[in-house]
């Protein structure tokens, strides 16, 4: 099976120490990366770059949070001294859980948003600095299919729809600087799959090595031309996601009124659900 070839970059990946990230740190490094492989359980992130070394790759372990300006930049950081350069960053930590809107607790809330989002603006914009400066490189967010709705993900969801806005507005900002951001909407078995299958809900038995090979794409010059990209990957079926806005199918009025809105609001739903 052809590979890119990495060879002579380096790429930061978030949450790297189970599942999908290390699924994607050791897909990278099998392509010749040098790789940072972040995750707060330093025991798990250890492991991988373990399994990294003994395949003949080269990684380093950083156990900075994304949670905050300081020490996202550390993160970044870690790859400049450890291999003096960054080409490419994969904002893959994430945390999840499941709640009825009316029994969320706040901490939660704070949590999800400081990993899932901020965590990935963060990284974001520490790595754009220096890809800016030093002529370029490429940026994976993760994102899912919950930022379209789904029960009992809420927060979950609008973490992951802010992170499919940032990717399309930082590939718009970035056109023309050598960077590109693009966003995979990855389906395999995780933590947090086994999370929801605990609880009721159907899962997959996808392993996370599936997915693997789309990040290492994204990150290599195969994907010169793609940017601003939300990339869905579901079993054999890969597709792109639309962005959101407004239907061709419209209604038009002067100036709309209770009766006005309420004439023309069903037709648009009906119009609407038949695709």
């Amino acid at each position: 099976m052809a590979m890119p070839n990495l060879t002579g970059r380096c790429a930061v990946v978030t949450g790297a120490g189970k599942g999908l990230g290390a699924a994607y740190a050791k897909n990278l490094a099998a392509a010749g990366a040098a790789v940072v492989v972040n995750d707060i359980d330093l025991a798990s992130a250890a492991a991988v770059v373990e399994t990294i070394g003994r395949e003949g790759g080269s990684a380093v372990i950083d156990g900075n949070s994304v949670t905050t300006w300081e020490s996202s930049g550390a993160i970044v950081q870690t790859a400049l001294d450890a291999f003096g350069r960054l080409d490419g960053l994969v904002n893959n930590a994430g945390v999840f859980y499941l709640a009825d809107p009316s029994e969320e607790d706040p901490a939660w809330i704070e949590d999800m948003v400081h990993v899932n989002l901020l965590g990935t603006m963060y990284c974001g914009q520490h790595a754009i600095r220096h890809m800016t400066a030093h002529g370029g490189g490429s940026i994976v967010n993760d994102t899912s299919g919950a930022q379209s709705g789904m029960r009992h993900r809420g927060t979950y969801g609008a973490t992951k729809g802010a992170t499919a806005s940032l990717t399309y507005s930082w590939a718009m900002d970035l056109a023309g600087s050598g960077i590109r951001v693009n966003a995979i909407s990855p389906i395999a078995r995780t933590a947090m799959v086994d999370y929801g299958k605990a609880r009721g809900e159907s899962g997959t038995d996808i392993p996370p090595e599936h997915v693997a090979p789309l990040v290492t794409f994204l990150l290599s010059d195969d994907a010169a031309g793609v940017t601003g990209q939300v990339i869905r990957l579901e079993g054999p079926q890969l597709s792109l996601l639309s962005r959101p806005g407004a239907r061709r199918t419209t209604e038009e009025n002067p100036t709309w009124d209770q009766d006005s809105l309420r004439a023309a609001l069903p037709r648009l739903l009906e119009l609407h659900q038949r695709g």
